[in-house]
């Protein structure tokens, strides 16, 4: 973790973790409550939200987590559970 508090690259977080921090971000960009977000939620049918919404998302996840996600990435997660498996492997991946 840097001075500022984010992580940075080579701090790979348990599964936990990063769920509570993507929980965050997703209620911060959504305006809800993070308790609200359950694993299962689907990002667009369940939590509601745009491709506006999921870009934004993905950016505070790069900034946040100190990675790059790829287009390819961004387009086909669809649960909470699915980008929180996908920022530990880029976290993993950038540790290694």
């Amino acid at each position: 973790m840097n001075s500022s508090g984010r992580l940075t690259g080579g701090d790979v977080r348990s599964s936990d973790e990063v769920l509570r921090d993507v929980c965050d971000i997703v209620a911060n960009q959504l305006g809800m409550e993070a308790a609200r977000i359950q694993k299962n939620h689907t990002l667009i049918e369940d939590l509601g939200c745009d491709s506006l919404d999921v870009v934004e998302i993905s950016m505070e996840l790069e900034e946040h987590f100190d990675i790059s996600i790829p287009d390819e990435f961004a387009d086909s997660a669809r649960t909470i559970d699915d980008v929180v498996n996908g920022v530990r492997q880029l976290l993993v991946a950038a540790a290694g």
